[in-house]
């Protein structure tokens, strides 16, 4: 149990700034977390440029905002702004959401198709507010990795078969009455498939939350899947998100079938014809 912690006070030079962006970027809101000791040196060090807390509050068990444990936590305060304080808070729901996946791959495929592996190619990470060096269009057309990649292996050879990426939110499929992207989101799943050829599939994990007053962490709730050229087919609309500049796409979600379907894209080997499919297919979109 750490009690040395440094406390950010208002002779700091980054006190009224976002703890997560390096430029010290002014921000009077307050952000709170219950979180480990643990979780808390490593959210300092890796996300928060080393920045000291406002604030440690007392001990008590509950769960941690960052790996989810029950464990003994203590709410703590940083100075940040909003966009940094949702990429903060979604780490936990984004561990949540991989974990599911990995736990779906070795039930359900890996005694069917041990000859296959999965990979997480994009994993998610702690990590300081940096500046993109290109826009969000430049950067999906040189992506070759999804969150997800599977190999077979045969005879000692390794060759890639397809890709995964990983949807995550608080929504059922079956309740939905679109299914939403932004674009820069939606190109991003198919940079990887025009530079390497390979098919992907959209996997979306419904996260829900179980608590602990006053602490909560994000449980995977249920999975659908789906692959591009479906989602292709089953666009609805473009449209700006309201009070948003981001444009969005709108899908019909009956393209997504239940997570307990996936397995016969495995054994009927699926993913190969659909390679030869997505190439007379356009996916990208301006």
């Amino acid at each position: 149990m750490r009690t040395d912690w440094e406390v950010l006070t208002k002779e700091h030079e980054s006190w009224e700034k976002c703890a997560r962006h390096y430029a010290r970027y002014t921000a009077r809101n307050v952000s709170y977390f219950f979180l480990c000791d643990s979780c808390t040196v490593l959210l300092v060090s890796n996300a928060l440029n080393n920045r000291p807390a406002l604030y440690h509050g007392d001990r008590m068990q509950g769960f941690c905002g960052l790996c989810n444990e029950l464990t003994d936590v203590a709410l703590r305060q940083w100075f940040m702004c909003l966009p940094c304080y949702n990429v903060v808070a979604a780490y936990q729901k984004g561990f949540t959401s991989a974990k599911a996946v990995h736990a779906f791959w070795r039930s359900s495929i890996a005694p069917l198709a041990p000859s296959l592996s999965l990979a997480e190619t994009d994993v998610v990470t702690l990590s300081p507010y940096v500046r993109g060096g290109k826009t969000k269009r430049q950067a999906a057309e040189l992506l070759d990795t999804a969150d997800f990649l599977v190999s077979e292996k045969v005879d000692g050879n390794v060759a890639p078969k397809f890709h995964i990426e990983l949807k995550a939110g608080p929504g059922a499929v079956d309740d939905m009455s679109a299914f939403q992207l932004d674009v820069n989101d939606y190109n991003d799943i198919v940079g990887p498939v025009l530079l390497t050829g390979l098919p992907a599939y959209v996997f979306h994990v419904q996260i829900g939350m179980e608590y602990f007053p006053p602490t909560r962490r994000a449980v995977a709730r249920n999975m659908w899947w789906t692959d591009m050229i479906s989602l292709r087919s089953s666009l609805t609309k473009r449209a700006q998100r309201r009070d948003e500049v981001k444009a969005a796409l709108y899908f019909d979600p009956k393209c997504f079938r239940p997570i307990s379907d996936f397995p016969n894209q495995v054994t009927t080997r699926a993913y190969e014809q659909m390679a030869e499919e997505l190439r007379r297919v356009p996916l990208a979109m301006e």
